[in-house]
Formats: C-alpha cells, structure tokens, sequence
C-alpha cells in the first residue's frame, strides 16, 4: 500500500496525541514475559487481560485460561514464531459465552506478537487504515489463510513505511518518548500509531 499524504499526516498527528498509557504497558509486559517467574506471570496476566481487552467479546474464562496456557507454552528459537493459523484452530474449539465459535484474530495476533515484535497486530483500526475487511463469508480454512496473508503484507508495509523520508522524523518523535522505545522493532512502533489513527478516527 503507498501512503498518500493524508496517511503521512494521520500519522504524525497520532505521534503527537500519543500518551505513555498507549505503551507503557507493552513495554511492562515484555519485561514480564522475560522475567518467567509465578509472581510475574500472574502479573502478566492481569496486565495483558486489561491493556489489550480480553474480558471483551463475551470469552469464558476456560477461553482465557487456555490462551495464557498456549502464550506461555510457546517455545520461540532462532528465527521461528508461535504458529498463528495452528493457535487460531486450537481456540476455536471454545464457545463463547453465546455459545458461538469464533475466529479470535485479533487476539491470537497480539499473543504472537508478545513473543515476535517483527509481527504485527490485527484490529479494526489496521483494517481501515489499510481499507480492508474480514471476508467473513468465506468458509473457515480461508478466512484464516487470508488472515495470515493480511499479517504478512502489513508487516512488510510497516517495514517499508518506517524507510520512508516522510516517516523517519514521526517514528523517531516516537521513540524519544521513551528510551525503552528505541528497543522496538519498528513494526511495533507503527502498529502503535496506526492504532492512534484509528482510535482518534484522524483518517
């Protein structure tokens, strides 16, 4: 996707409204899920379950005890990353409190991006930032394959993107804010000024 103007401007708006709420939080975890202590995984738990929402979409807690029993199971050598596709399948198996199975995307992106950072996160404002929708009315097997396609091309944009001359000065506005910041691989920085683009509807 090429950014238009409007895109470059949307973004350094975002830098601007961006507050150490919107990622402090991330930056607590990655030191949590590095410590592997009890005491810290609780902690990781009540903080993930709040920054990133898992009380919503109606999940049971046998849904959540499962995807921390799958987060903190992952083993992540070298190169190699939690199988989103695999975890998707795996989740699907738990009925929500409507007693629905459900695609749970978005979640299965943030957990493998707690261990990758190379990878980025799904939501409904990366979907609109990138004027894209869940083909919802495919059947299963597809809408996951399109889901891993999507992640990827979003991934390599946001690699691309963060080389743009017109993004460099909003990217490093951002990390000033913090020096933990710096440590970042970019494709988490843009997912966090994406997800400002779209939380404050700047698009």
């Amino acid at each position: 996707m090429q950014l238009e103007q409007r895109h470059i401007d949307a973004l350094g708006r975002a830098e601007t409204l961006m507050f150490h709420s919107d990622f402090c939080p991330y930056l607590e975890l990655k030191e949590l899920l590095a410590d592997g202590t009890p005491q810290a995984r609780s902690q990781f738990r009540i903080l993930f379950t709040s920054f990133y929402g898992l009380n919503a979409a109606g999940l049971t807690d046998n849904f959540r005890d499962r995807y921390f029993d799958i987060l903190f199971g992952v083993s992540v050598e070298g190169d190699g990353e939690p199988n989103a596709a695999a975890i998707v399948e795996r989740l699907y198996d738990i009925r929500n409190r409507q007693g629905q199975r459900t695609l749970q995307f978005s979640f299965v992106s943030k957990l493998v991006s707690i261990h990758r950072e190379g990878r980025p996160i799904y939501d409904r404002h990366v979907l609109k930032f990138f004027h894209r929708r869940d083909p919802a009315e495919r059947k299963k097997s597809d809408r996951i394959s399109w889901y891993v396609g999507f992640l990827n091309d979003v991934a390599a944009n946001y690699g691309a993107w963060a080389q743009d001359v017109r993004v460099i000065p909003i990217v490093d506005r951002l990390k000033a804010r913090d020096e933990r910041l710096a440590g970042c691989h970019v494709v988490r920085l843009m997912d966090f000024l994406v997800w400002k683009v779209g939380n404050r509807k700047l698009l």
